[in-house]
This record gives C-alpha cells, sequence and structure tokens, in this order.
C-alpha cells in the first residue's frame, strides 16, 4: 500500500466508525485504543488481517485527535 491508498482507508474506517458509533465519549477512546491495539497483537501472531487492524487502529486514533 503506498501512502494515499493507507490515509484514504483510513478516511473510509473513520466514516464507518461515526456510521457504527456515532455517539462515543471521549472518556472511551482509550478503552477503544486498547481494544483495537489488542486486535493488532493477534493479527501479528496470524489471527487476522493485520492490514486492517491496523487502519482501525489509525482510524481510532484520528476519531480520538478529532475531539480534542
Amino acid at each position: 500500500m503506498n501512502q494515499v491508498d493507507i490515509l484514504n482507508a483510513i478516511i473510509k474506517e473513520r466514516k464507518r466508525q461515526d456510521w457504527l458509533h456515532p455517539h462515543n465519549k471521549k472518556a472511551d477512546y482509550l478503552a477503544i485504543m486498547v481494544e483495537e491495539a489488542g486486535e493488532v497483537g493477534k493479527a501479528l501472531q496470524g489471527d487476522g488481517s493485520l492490514k486492517e487492524e491496523l487502519i482501525q487502529l489509525a482510524a481510532t486514533c484520528v476519531r480520538w485527535l478529532e475531539e480534542l
């Protein structure tokens, strides 16, 4: 993946997050980020798509930054 593809995938995931969970509270973002990081760890062990999990983690970080 090149940088443009990565950023487009993160934006697409951000839109999906807004659709799935439109009312997350600021206090929840750390827990969500840690959960996503755990899924990255599982993907590293061969249980899932590392690329997909990293995109979800990055989108979660972007969403948290948007709330600051």
